[in-house]
């Protein structure tokens, strides 16, 4: 089963999602490597950017391909109501304008916690251009709200879902990436996803 497939099936256990998220990882970074290569961008510039929770799934996967880039954590969590996110924590290293930043987070929903990182690393420095986003399945609405940021072509996703539902959970989704990621009983088995 292709890993895409193993993520969306329910019946997938937490070993196997495991497995599954670091496979598709692998081929995120693997076409972040020719996107950089046609950009000519030295992989030493690199630096990763967490989003907790479920961005610290494809951190070995980015580290495996570029050992030498520095990592750093950014925290958010979504309003239930507004379904905006809040910051809660930071933790990164030097930003300049050289700096190629990689964006990590699973999931691109309605874009608001990407736009919001996004932003931010722009005021530490960063310059647009040399800003992308790692994810493995996203909503349109999310992707254009986050091309309005970072080129669209800096976007990197493994699949591009149908859309949102009214409560803005990615459809079909595949459930909640990070309790299934870290092994939460039922964690995001009961519908679509529920993260930005």
């Amino acid at each position: 089963m292709k890993p895409l497939a193993t993520l969306r099936d329910r019946e997938t256990d937490t070993a196997a999602f495991r497995v599954a998220a670091r496979e598709a990882g692998m081929s995120l970074m693997r076409d972040m490597q020719e996107l950089l290569a046609r950009h000519q961008i030295a992989p030493e510039r690199i630096v990763c950017v967490i989003v907790l929770r479920s961005g610290i799934a494809l951190l070995e996967p980015m580290l495996q391909v570029f050992p030498e880039a520095r990592a750093g954590v950014v925290g958010l969590k979504r309003d239930e109501t507004t379904f905006e996110p809040h910051w809660y924590y930071e933790n990164l290293p030097a930003i300049s304008k050289e700096s190629v930043i990689v964006i990590l987070d699973p999931m691109l929903a309605t874009g608001g916690s990407a736009e919001t990182v996004a932003k931010r690393l722009l005021e530490h420095g960063a310059d647009t251009k040399n800003i992308y986003f790692l994810g493995i399945i996203a909503a349109p609405e999310g992707r254009a709200r986050l091309a309005q940021h970072i080129p669209e072509e800096n976007i990197l996703i493994a699949a591009l879902d149908e859309g949102l539902t009214p409560q803005k959970l990615i459809t079909p989704g595949l459930g909640d990436f990070g309790d299934r990621y870290f092994g939460y009983h039922n964690g995001g088995l009961h519908g679509t996803l529920a993260a930005l």
